[in-house]
């Protein structure tokens, strides 16, 4: 990026007076930038940063500074998309470079439900979605700096996004080791018994509810972001997603994708059923095979899999699914239905969203009986566990994972989360064996396997 020339076509623009923020859009192929470079640069700006980059779909990105954001205490579809357009629409778009395809957009998300929460979750709002001030695109190699008319000085613009990325590109990212001072579970004997107690009152009217359980990691000293930058770059099969507000920071390695939405077209997959992953490959072979003709995995399977499919029914011009496969992670294996459809033209992305979240994976059947089961009886509010996170593009792209496989960060303590899907043939001892290994994701991160 050359400074004078790109200075001279700041000079040049003619500012909007109708827009409150002018998005100054640029090519970053010429420097060396990686997520954990960005985030020790911008260490300065801890509680404003996130990171979303998407298990199949083409998004990478960091945001830092947030400048504005839509939220509301509760999710109503029609006013977030009114919100949201008026949002990119209040944004003035200027190009530094020829052949940029990139996109600004928004980071968030909403609460798993409306449970009232104590002050674990204070940090994130019920529904929020956020306009950082810098984004990176690293699948693009492009970047945005977005800035607020409002005083707004142009003249030394350039040197500022130049000196930025230069920066970023010498940054030598290091950080602190955690060392952990105490393991603890949650309530383990009674979480069995809550189990074994919901499965004696399932029936055909209640066919299923996921229960969660938590994992307390205390640390001697506070958990290094950076450390986790750099821990989460380690697996390609998974969402990630790194999410700092105020003193809290959330974390997912999830493989589950809620919905991915560009031009009308909309992709989602049901994914229930779980098996651990061994280290011998002979015994995962056959685990696999036994794993797919297993009864009790694939019914939970199917229950996921139709539900979703009527809940897209509504807005939704056709919907099919394909032959169910397994999923491969590093700790798990999972069934797996890619779904498929085509949006109406009278629908939005937050009527999906709405629609789909949360699915059987990770509420229950029937829907609405399942969450107020689990508001009910679980031991904790949910807050983002188990939420819709993801990105939403100007140009109306947007993809959300389901944050699963996550934890909750504050100072020197990490809350890991994990449940289980809980149907008639479940027993208290065997969804804790599968919540244990849930929690090896999150350990992983932490270095934290036993």
């Amino acid at each position: 990026m050359h400074i004078e020339s790109s200075q001279s076509l700041i000079d040049e623009i003619g500012i909007d007076s109708n827009t409150s923020y002018l998005a100054l859009h640029f090519s970053t192929k010429d420097f060396d930038i990686t997520p954990s470079k960005i985030f020790m640069h911008f260490n300065h700006k801890k509680g404003e940063r996130y990171w979303f980059k998407s298990r199949e779909a083409d998004i990478n990105v960091i945001g830092v500074d947030y400048i504005d954001s839509i939220n509301r205490k509760q999710f109503n579809a029609d006013i977030l998309n009114t919100q949201k357009n008026g949002l990119f629409n209040n944004i003035q778009h200027v190009k530094l470079n020829d052949g940029l395809v990139g996109d600004i957009h928004l980071f968030g998300g909403t609460r798993f439900d409306d449970k009232k929460t104590t002050d674990e979750w204070i940090d994130f709002k019920m529904v929020e979605f956020i306009l950082a001030s810098w984004q990176f695109d690293l699948h693009n190699q492009e970047a945005f700096l977005i800035l607020k008319k409002e005083d707004l000085q142009t003249e030394n613009l350039a040197e500022l996004i130049v000196n930025t990325l230069r920066g970023i590109e010498v940054a030598e990212p290091r950080f602190r080791f955690p060392e952990i001072s105490s393991h603890h579970e949650i309530y383990p004997k009674a979480w069995k018994a809550l189990v074994d107690n919901t499965v004696d009152i399932l029936d055909d009217d209640f066919e299923k509810v996921v229960l969660s359980r938590e994992l307390l990691i205390r640390f001697e000293n506070e958990i290094d972001p950076n450390f986790l930058i750099n821990r989460l770059k380690v697996e390609s099969d998974t969402f990630k997603i790194f999410y700092e507000r105020g003193t809290s920071t959330f974390v997912s390695k999830t493989p589950e994708k809620l919905f991915y939405l560009k031009d009308e077209k909309l992709s989602t997959h049901a994914i229930a059923g779980l098996i651990r992953r061994e280290d011998d490959d002979t015994v995962n072979e056959q685990n696999k095979k036994d794993f797919l003709n297993d009864e009790k995995n694939h019914f939970e399977h199917i229950v996921v899999r139709d539900s979703i499919v009527e809940d897209l029914k509504p807005y939704t011009c056709s919907v099919y699914y394909d032959d169910t496969r397994i999923l491969e992670n590093k700790f798990i294996y999972h069934l797996y239905t890619p779904i498929e459809a085509t949006l109406n033209k009278e629908s939005n992305l937050f009527d999906v969203l709405h629609a789909l979240h949360p699915t059987p994976a990770v509420g229950g059947l029937p829907k609405d009986r399942a969450l107020e089961y689990i508001k009910e009886k679980e031991y904790f509010t949910r807050g983002l566990y188990a939420a819709p996170i993801g990105v939403i593009s100007k140009s109306n792209e947007a993809e959300f994972a389901v944050a699963l496989r996550s934890m909750r960060i504050t100072g020197k303590s990490a809350t890991l989360y994990a449940g289980a899907g809980i149907v008639k043939g479940s027993t208290g001892e065997s969804e804790y064996e599968e919540t244990r290994t849930k929690f090896r994701p999150m350990l992983d991160v932490l270095e934290a396997l036993e």
